[in-house]
């Protein structure tokens, strides 16, 4: 073998150590992955909804969107409506937070609110014009409990 050959492998040889060495020892590390809190996963199957039947969890109780309507409503008047997470203070931590709130009027979207965790308090005020009755619909997503709904009929007059 000639000087320049060896010298070529060599280096290659070397290389493929380095490149495979790193790889091939993590390949055979076990990691032990813990998130911050422990996660039902199934209450990331769906949308959860609050049993009216029975008394309230109390994850139920800080996870449900309350929906603040006034008593009257007037057809086509400018209606305030403010959506509150959870009936008990939701915490907001970067390990435990709620990440938005939407509210639908039936199908159509009425807006959305993005929260920001160690900042915000998980409650919005949005305005909407109705002209005819029809179920609000408040959704919040918790990082660590998944999609929660609650619905309320609203009849303008």
């Amino acid at each position: 073998m000639k000087r320049r050959q060896f010298i070529g492998q060599a280096i290659s040889g070397a290389g493929a150590v380095l490149v495979a060495g790193p790889a091939v020892a993590l390949a055979g590390k076990k990691t032990d992955f813990m998130p911050y809190k422990k996660v039902d996963s199934d209450l990331f199957q769906g949308i959860n909804r609050g049993d009216s039947s029975k008394e309230k969890s109390l994850l139920e109780k800080k996870h449900i969107p309350v929906i603040d309507i006034p008593d009257k409503v007037a057809k086509n008047e400018s209606l305030e409506i403010t959506v509150t997470i959870g009936s008990v203070e939701h915490p907001m931590s970067k390990e435990h937070y709620i990440d938005y709130v939407e509210l639908f009027a039936g199908n159509a979207p009425a807006g959305r609110v993005d929260f920001r965790a160690d900042f915000s308090i998980p409650k919005s005020t949005f305005y909407v014009k109705l002209d005819k009755p029809v179920t609000l619909i408040a959704r919040a997503y918790c990082n660590l409990h998944g999609l929660w709904e609650s619905r309320t009929e609203i009849s303008p007059v």
